[in-house]
């Protein structure tokens, strides 16, 4: 039976009011430690788990952005060693545009993720602000722009019925999202 993979990074640049998933801000990641419990993890569950095929990996978070390329490459490559992974596996990680830099996007690509999954959240920067994000609309626009170079496979999020936000507003953001392609 085929089944996926989440990986989730518990680390942020700041926590965002809406956010209940586990996460944490520090500047203090140990990449290396890190990557060792993973590769750990995937190890025990790859026995429990034979002969069953993994056709997509997820990193979420947090911000997998912030995750070192060198970890991510690590997880991707011990969970091939590990599992049997269909030939088309989907591998998507979770970015934030105030974290998305063109050099992290292409070492995120370099190590093999094949889809990016960006959290907008909004195009409006009174929405951004009220829901604590780093990033500006212009920025966020900026970083799908970025994304479409980089990725084939690329999806974003926005966020709806945020306080004061109108039917009409909304359509405009699912208009403004629809004209970035």
């Amino acid at each position: 039976m085929p089944f996926g993979i989440y990986i989730h990074w518990p680390y942020c640049l700041s926590k965002c009011p809406y956010c209940d998933f586990n996460s944490h801000v520090t500047d203090d990641i140990d990449q290396e430690a890190w990557a060792e419990a993973y590769i750990s993890e995937i190890a025990r569950y790859g026995r429990d788990a034979a002969g069953r095929s993994v056709t997509s990996i997820f990193f979420g978070g947090g911000t997998p952005s912030l995750m070192a390329a060198a970890t991510t490459g690590a997880v991707i490559e011990a969970i091939k060693s590990n599992f049997s992974v269909a030939e088309d596996v989907e591998i998507t990680a979770e970015a934030n545009p105030s974290s998305a830099t063109v050099d992290q996007l292409t070492a995120m690509r370099d190590a093999g993720i094949g889809r990016l999954s960006l959290g907008v959240q909004s195009f409006d920067d009174a929405h951004l602000i009220y829901l604590g994000r780093l990033h500006t609309g212009a920025e966020a626009i900026e970083t799908i722009a970025l994304s479409q170079r980089l990725f084939e496979r690329r999806s974003f999020d926005l966020i709806y019925g945020l306080p004061g936000q109108s039917l009409e507003h909304w359509q405009d953001q699912l208009k403004l999202a629809i004209s970035l392609g």
